[in-house]
């Protein structure tokens, strides 16, 4: 069996074909279905030790981290389901970070359900199927929690029913929608179940998402929303100076911008939809959607913000979105991120140079400011 000793074994990423085998090898010998959900945990916590090594010694960036994070998830959502076997054809979508295969460590894992069915019948299978992998993969037990699932982007959010027939998404996007939620769909993409009914889901919702024109309104509520988000999402007790999720320049006006933009020209320029946030920064600035300047200062921003984002949770073993008040923390946290001289002091100053920067495109690009 290959060791964590071994660079060769570590140099090398698991893509998710490979993570999905092994998690459903973990599922074949047990007979009963809590002693299945126990594997997949301890599947998901091998796997995990394996990634952060990658990660700390160096052997992956902070994509491939990110991106083997998502398929981590995606193998464990697909090992229940196929153990579930519903009746129904049923397809999990990824949205939010998951959709980008953008997940850190201490991701929730954003999912939408569909199914391909007409009755109560086929209803109830799906909705009893969705409540069982929310509940199996979301328990918290002495093996830990495999991840915990968000599925408050659906229509209707915590008051609509978890899974939604094909139809019943049409419907909901052809009457009730709001443009918020035409842009979480950006993230939209198969994560596991049925592939067929999941790209049907896919095609269905590009003209929804990708308006031509997406007009001037929808420009502003977008815009509305960022500016409400900025407001009021940095919880008490975390430092807004020094945020690396909500802070000016910092993860969300990165995203926001990519999707704004993306939202912008998407229609009339296919090559824009891709669900990563990296990877539309280079094709907007391929395209000549966004200057190369303005896309280098945003990357080196959002880069910056997600490895320190993830190294603070390797070091702690809880969430967090800011940069460490606690003199010693931060010191680690400074030094993992290769500043020694004086750690601490180098860690803020290169976030205060690398989100000013990004700040000052977003108040141009985004916001629309001269």
């Amino acid at each position: 069996m290959p060791s964590l000793e071994d660079d060769e074994f570590l140099a090398r990423p698991k893509g998710r074909d490979e993570l999905v085998e092994e998690a459903l090898g973990t599922l074949a010998w047990r007979p009963g279905a809590e002693e299945r959900q126990e594997g997949v945990r301890r599947f998901k916590r091998r796997e995990l030790l394996r990634i952060a090594s990658r990660d700390l010694l160096g052997f992956a960036s902070v994509e491939e981290t990110a991106e083997e994070l998502a398929g981590l998830a995606e193998a464990c959502v697909e090992a229940t389901l196929r153990d579930l076997a519903p009746s129904v054809p049923f397809a999990v979508m990824g949205v939010g970070r998951l959709g980008g295969r953008e997940l850190s460590y201490a991701s929730d894992i954003d999912v939408l359900f569909v199914y391909d069915g007409s009755g109560p019948g086929d209803f109830d299978v799906a909705e009893k199927t969705a409540t069982r992998i929310i509940s199996g993969i979301g328990a918290t037990t002495a093996e830990g929690q495999t991840f915990r699932i968000d599925a408050n982007l659906r229509p209707e959010g915590k008051q609509g029913p978890l899974a939604r027939s094909l139809d019943g998404y049409r419907q909901y996007y052809d009457n009730w929608a709001l443009t918020w939620e035409f842009q979480s769909l950006l993230k939209a993409r198969p994560v596991a179940g049925d592939r067929e009914l999941a790209e049907r889901f896919c095609s269905m919702v590009e003209p929804y998402v990708f308006q031509d024109p997406f007009a001037e309104e929808s420009i502003r509520e977008v815009r509305r929303m960022k500016a409400r988000v900025e407001r009021e999402r940095i919880p008490p007790g975390e430092d807004p100076q020094f945020h690396l999720k909500l802070g000016r320049g910092s993860l969300s006006d990165v995203e926001w911008t990519v999707q704004l933009l993306q939202l912008t020209h998407g229609a009339a320029d296919p090559a824009l939809r891709t669900t990563s946030t990296v990877d539309g920064l280079h094709t907007l600035a391929e395209r000549g959607h966004l200057a190369r300047r303005d896309a280098d200062a945003l990357e080196a921003a959002y880069r910056f913000c997600e490895r320190a984002r993830n190294l603070r949770y390797l070091l702690t073993s809880t969430p967090g979105d800011s940069l460490p008040t606690d003199g010693a923390e931060a010191k680690r946290l400074a030094r993992l991120m290769g500043y020694t001289h004086q750690p601490v002091t180098e860690l803020r100053d290169e976030y205060r140079r690398l989100t000013r920067r990004a700040r000052t495109v977003v108040e141009r690009v985004f916001y629309g400011q001269t």
